[in-house]
């Protein structure tokens, strides 16, 4: 049974969390990870305090803990005093309530997602979680699979909604069979768009099965030149890079939109930006978008809105899900190892970690 106001958890009782307790360099965030005995947390005004179920590997999870991309805006502050739980996803049941919630109690099923590189994360047995950055979980999905849903579903939702795709239209999805691209495949294929995966080919009935008309191989060369020139409506990148973009107009009509969710840095978070490095990757992509306006295909800087209305419109209530390569136990050695796996770009779908099963 969910704990009511008057029984919740002491304060001073531990949880168990995994995190880590000094700032990272590059490649340390799998092996600095280590499972702590924290202070549960409290709800504050217009939080809900979350029991975790599960929770899922996301790339921002390793760029946030180790400094890079966007996640060397805000350096490490973590401590022995003050570790940094890691974790973005969240799948769970209400426990309590803060002040002001109004549109959660306890014992509601609910998905969502902590504040990157907050140091609240959630891969623990207890999360806070904003009102605003929760929903309501859907009977038809398990914790597991609402958890893989979270912010990869927003952001691939985000990213289709400002492609604007209409029914008939052919679109390409770069990286077609990661946690993203494998949601983003979904929702155009219901939309009625024809489409076009680009991933590995051991990945191809996957992502045929997920709904793409066609697949194409990118390791047996450039995808443009597997592709017709200038057929395509919609490409959404979920990879990113100059080459991947370069690539993209060569098979864009004039009219079409190019939605990329990384900017030219190809599997962004391998190398450290300085803030002077991340204002010229954001000078890049505000001068593309400008220069296409007047001769498109438009560049479009996509899956950043902060609205969670996409995700459950397009995904959610479409029962979308996107396929899940592993589920791991919460424990310290099998977390790491899915850290590891995350970061060689194999990853089929979605990886998971059961925390409370």
């Amino acid at each position: 049974m969910p704990l009511t106001d008057t029984t919740y958890l002491r304060k001073e009782k531990d949880m168990k969390a995994l995190g880590y307790t000094r700032p990272l360099e590059i490649g340390e965030f799998k092996t600095a990870l280590t499972m702590l005995e924290v202070p549960a947390p409290d709800p504050k005004e217009g939080e809900i305090l979350v029991k975790v179920k599960a929770s899922s590997l996301n790339i921002d999870d390793i760029h946030f803990a180790e400094g890079t991309f966007f996640g060397g805006i805000s350096p490490s502050r973590a401590s022995a005093e003050k570790p940094t739980i890691a974790g973005v996803d969240v799948a769970g049941t209400v426990e309590k309530t803060g002040p002001g919630v109004t549109g959660f109690k306890p014992g509601d099923d609910v998905l969502g997602f902590t504040m990157p590189g907050s140091g609240r994360g959630a891969w623990a047995e207890y999360c806070c979680l904003k009102e605003n950055l929760a929903l309501h979980k859907p009977s038809g999905y398990s914790f597991a699979e609402a958890a893989a849903c979270a912010i990869g579903g927003k952001t691939a939702a985000s990213a289709v909604t400002c492609a604007r795709p209409a029914r008939g239209e052919q679109a390409a999805v770069l990286g077609a069979s990661g946690g993203i691209g494998s949601i983003v495949v979904q929702i155009l294929a219901r939309q009625g768009v024809q489409v076009t995966g680009i991933c590995s080919g051991a990945n191809r009935e996957l992502v045929l099965s997920l709904g793409a008309g066609e697949v194409i191989d990118y390791t047996k060369g450039d995808f443009a030149a597997q592709l017709s020139g200038g057929q395509m409506d919609v490409v959404i990148d979920c990879v990113g890079g100059r080459d991947s973009e370069a690539q993209a107009l060569r098979i864009l009509k004039t009219s079409g939109r190019f939605v990329t969710l990384c900017g030219p840095e190809k599997y962004i978070g391998e190398r450290r930006l300085s803030k002077t490095g991340i204002a010229a990757m954001l000078g890049y992509v505000l001068w593309r978008y400008c220069i296409s306006a007047i001769s498109g295909p438009r560049y479009i800087m996509g899956g950043i809105g902060s609205s969670l209305e996409p995700l459950q419109t397009l995904v959610l209530n479409n029962a979308i899900k996107p396929p899940i390569d592993r589920c791991l136990p919460f424990d310290e050695k099998a977390v790491r190892e899915g850290i590891a796996h995350l970061g060689s770009h194999r990853a089929r779908g979605k990886i998971v970690i059961e925390i409370s099963p």
